[in-house]
């Protein structure tokens, strides 16, 4: 597992944008204009730990980069080092899935449908 950080470039943020970033955290308006101020992240998840927080971020970043939004990740902490592309990020989390599938696969295999 690895701990996700996502950081967005205030310059690309508008207001409309605020109500996105909420649909997928905890957090108040006033909180998510505070951490894109501050380059803070606005979104953590221990990445493959919880399927919904998975979900989320997916969706998360789906929704912003396809508003305009432009996102930094971080794996792990937030350094120039531990950045992280939206692509290998998306590749990780397909990838996971694959994975997942095809373990049900053969759990049914082995063991039968239940």
């Amino acid at each position: 597992m690895s701990k996700i950080l996502i950081l967005l470039d205030k310059n690309t943020v508008q207001t409309k944008h605020l109500a996105m970033v909420k649909k997928y955290t905890n957090l108040g308006l006033g909180d998510i204009k505070n951490r894109i101020e501050n380059s803070s992240p606005i979104f953590e998840c221990d990445l493959f730990k919880n399927e919904d927080d998975d979900a989320k971020l997916e969706k998360l970043i789906t929704d912003l980069t396809n508003n305009g939004v432009k996102i930094k990740i971080y794996e792990e902490e937030i350094s120039s080092d531990k950045e992280v592309s939206i692509k290998y990020l998306m590749n990780r989390l397909n990838r996971f899935k694959e994975i997942q599938a095809q373990n049900e696969l053969l759990d049914d295999l082995m063991y039968g449908d239940d």
